[in-house]
């Protein structure tokens, strides 16, 4: 179930880039809205690791955390460049 969900997370990131490219938006509000959209899952996780950080397996909770976030920016990016080839080629 957890690997269905992090696959989820990461095919939502990548439609989320390519929508987030073919707006009309100003560059630093599209920055801000990946920002906005790829934060919050991954703080679901940091957030209990880094204010408790002796408990058990924090460790694991803050791997999880900043995998998800690189993997949600990547993906991200993925489907915004996936657009601006697209585009391109038309």
């Amino acid at each position: 179930m957890f690997h269905l969900l992090v696959a989820l997370y990461l095919l939502l990131m990548v439609a989320a880039g390519w929508r987030l490219f073919a707006m009309s938006w100003s560059r630093m509000l599209k920055i801000s809205a990946a920002v906005a959209l790829v934060i919050p899952i991954p703080m679901l996780f940091l957030l209990p690791a880094l204010m408790q950080p002796d408990r058990p397996f924090a460790d694991l909770l803050r791997a999880i955390g900043i995998a998800l976030m690189l993997g949600g920016g990547v993906s991200l990016l993925g489907g915004m460049a996936g657009a601006w080839l697209r585009a391109r080629k038309a």
